[in-house]
């Protein structure tokens, strides 16, 4: 088993059960024998480090139009929205403390709010298609 290559490990040691293997990246790893053998472990972990990064960060950030994240501005709503719409939250007035509706957008870090809805679905008709309108890229 010796010298013997799996994805980004070479084994450098024989312990019984387990390998001692040297990673691509400079890392000594322990890993089962036979799990080595079936091909299962390909690394010390670098490997999946540098998959995530490829497809968390680079794939992302493809599929910005002019710095936004276009694919998160679906119409559904998330599980745990409290109005059903995806962008309009609940709030109540400062005064009066009577219960509106403000549609939400963020664009490049930045929160955008119309508020003063009377109903969930206003504010997302209305408000919500304006700050789209407005603020996201055509």
């Amino acid at each position: 088993m010796i010298n013997r290559k799996n994805g980004r490990l070479t084994v450098i040691n024989d312990l019984g059960d387990t390998l001692e293997c040297l990673c691509d990246c400079g890392k000594i790893t322990v890993v089962n024998k036979k799990y080595f053998a079936a091909g299962d472990v390909k690394s010390c972990g670098c490997l999946k480090k540098d998959t995530e990064y490829i497809n968390l960060r680079e794939k992302f950030e493809e599929k910005r139009v002019d710095g936004v994240a276009m694919h998160l501005f679906s119409d559904k709503a998330r599980k745990d929205s409290s109005t059903g719409y995806r962008g309009v939250s609940k709030y109540y007035t400062r005064k009066s403390k009577e219960l509106r509706y403000r549609a939400w957008i963020t664009v490049d870090g930045k929160r955008h709010y119309k508020s003063g809805f009377l109903t969930a679905e206003e504010a997302y008709n209305i408000g919500r298609k304006y700050l789209e309108e407005k603020y996201l890229p055509k």
